[in-house]
């Protein structure tokens, strides 16, 4: 299992009015110790992310904040704003940014003040994190994907990240912050020969 392969989660954000030259965005990127059902190449399990997890990358980088993941043909991979402020608190990760004042980032800033885009998608690495059986016991990596692979119900509790970029998207995968989705990632060939493995049993 690729425990540190890119992730994405999706969340809502406000907008807010702010007097000088342009929209402040905030809201919360995580929250602490939720349950969230993620659904994934490797199945579907429980996750939920500790207290602390980013405390580590926030003192090393800022995430960019790039519309739709950079895929926007009109903003192309160049950043739409700056983050302001990321911190953790005992609700989670707050995030707050300002957009840039530009005609690239206008329409953006003014689908944001109209409600029109409320979607915003962070992506992550795992760094650290620990897996668990419906009894509480501890499995490594590979033998929580043999557990998905027969339908199994495990949990996941991520203790540390990487942030690496965060922004506004058109459509996010999921709405809120109760669901989310792993990116599509192929699987290796030694993952393949293992659910042939568990097929065979």
């Amino acid at each position: 299992m690729r425990t540190k392969s890119l992730i994405t989660r999706a969340v809502e954000f406000r907008s807010d009015a702010d007097p000088g030259d342009g929209l402040t965005l905030s809201g919360y990127a995580a929250v602490f110790n939720q349950d969230t059902e993620i659904s994934s190449w490797e199945g579907t399990f429980t996750e939920r992310i500790a207290p602390g997890a980013f405390k580590k990358t926030l003192s090393e980088r800022t995430p960019v904040m790039q519309f739709d993941h950079g895929h926007d043909p009109r903003t192309g991979t160049v950043p739409i704003g700056v983050y302001t402020e990321l911190r953790e608190d005992t609700h989670g990760l707050f995030v707050a940014g300002r957009l840039h004042d530009n005609d690239l980032v206008l329409p953006i800033r003014q689908a944001i003040a109209s409600g029109a885009l409320t979607g915003m998608s962070f992506r992550f690495r795992v760094i650290q994190d620990t897996w668990t059986d419906s009894k509480g016991r501890k499995l490594d990596a590979n033998q929580a994907e043999d557990e998905m692979y027969r339908g199994n119900p495990v949990a996941r509790t991520i203790r540390e990240v990487a942030l690496s970029e965060a922004g506004p998207v058109v459509s996010p995968a999921y709405a809120g912050t109760s669901v989310g989705v792993r990116d599509t990632t192929t699987i290796t060939s030694s993952q393949a020969a293992r659910r042939l493995r568990l097929i065979e049993l």
